[in-house]
């Protein structure tokens, strides 16, 4: 079977059932996979539809592909599950955001913490924030999602334990003492479910601290620490376990 590149493209490009594919996309389509008019494209509208498009004009702004019946797709978690990850070393947070889309996250969002190294300033972070799009696009497409989870950050600890707090499920992932089992926490059908993962150095007692206050749990992820590049897929596995398979 031949491969059929997935697309994914905001309402606004469509129009009387044809799309319209211009920029860095186009010029994957057209150059490096070399296709042209006839070609068919896999395109996805950001609201859980899928198209069989084909291609039948190429200007110089772009291509246009007529668009198929929508299907609606069925491989996205059945809740929305944010992933709140404090700023690890080097290139981790690309592994985080990779794996985190491809187990089904719909939004993973930078933190700062009081023990994270690495601490970008706006500036950098920009850039490196541009990168992490477009894993997630890349992981999104690999995996056959019919949305592009959204990446943002950097937000401080305090805005993190205040967004987790209005979640159906709301968690910090901990290695210390009295903490919950996760399978004990993951306990209901719920609309969203927010977790946070701490960074290299772990948690302060006074970010511990804050999280009760808020009257948000500490969850044990079993008899052996992870690291804070493994943790978010580990939970997000349990996730899948335990409410949506």
């Amino acid at each position: 079977m031949a491969f059929i590149p997935r697309i994914y493209i905001g309402s606004d490009k469509i129009q009387d059932n044809r799309a319209f594919i211009d920029g860095s996309d186009a010029n994957h389509i057209l150059r490096v996979l070399r296709k042209g008019i006839g070609d068919e494209l896999h395109v996805c509208d950001m609201h859980g539809n899928s198209f069989i498009a084909t291609i039948d004009e190429i200007t110089r702004e772009g291509l246009f592909a007529t668009l198929g019946e929508p299907e609606k797709q069925d491989n996205e978690m059945p809740f929305k599950v944010s992933v709140y990850q404090c700023f690890p070393k080097g290139d981790k947070l690309d592994t985080v955001v990779q794996k985190a889309v491809e187990l089904g996250a719909h939004e993973i969002i930078a933190v700062m913490s009081e023990r994270c190294v690495a601490r970008p300033d706006a500036k950098a972070f920009a850039k490196r924030l541009e990168r992490l799009k477009k894993i997630s696009e890349s992981a999104a497409a690999q995996c056959g999602r019919s949305y592009i989870p959204e990446i943002r950050g950097i937000i401080g600890f305090e805005s993190a334990i205040s967004e987790i707090a209005q979640k159906d499920i709301g968690f910090v992932c901990y290695e210390g003492d009295n903490t919950r089992p996760v399978r004990e926490l993951l306990n209901k059908k719920p609309q969203t479910i927010g977790f946070l993962i701490g960074p290299e150095g772990g948690l302060s007692e006074k970010e511990t601290a804050l999280a009760n206050e808020k009257s948000i749990a500490l969850a044990g992820l079993g008899k052996r620490i992870l690291r804070t590049e493994t943790a978010s897929g580990y939970v997000l596995s349990a996730i899948s376990v335990l409410l949506e398979i």
